[in-house]
């Protein structure tokens, strides 16, 4: 919370992954703990975009290699690119 103050000019992207068997979360994380980086952060940041991802590839270990996770990460600097 102490650095949400220093960084004004700063975009977030949060991504979070749900495995869609019924624990609302990517077999580490419960989506409600991932989400709330949003309180933590939103009011302090220029912006802030969150993006759920699911299925198997949705897995924690796995989501920095979801093709998906990818291509939005890459694009989130540059959204009209």
């Amino acid at each position: 919370m102490v650095l949400r103050k220093l960084y004004p000019h700063v975009k977030v992207l949060n991504v979070y992954g749900d495995l869609e068997d019924g624990s609302h979360s990517d077999g580490r994380v419960k989506n409600p703990s991932s989400k709330s980086l949003r309180y933590l952060v939103s009011p302090k940041v220029k912006s802030y975009k969150e993006k759920k991802f699911t299925g198997p590839m949705a897995q924690h270990s796995r989501l920095r290699e979801n093709p998906q996770v990818l291509k939005t990460a890459i694009s989130f600097p540059w959204p009209n690119s």
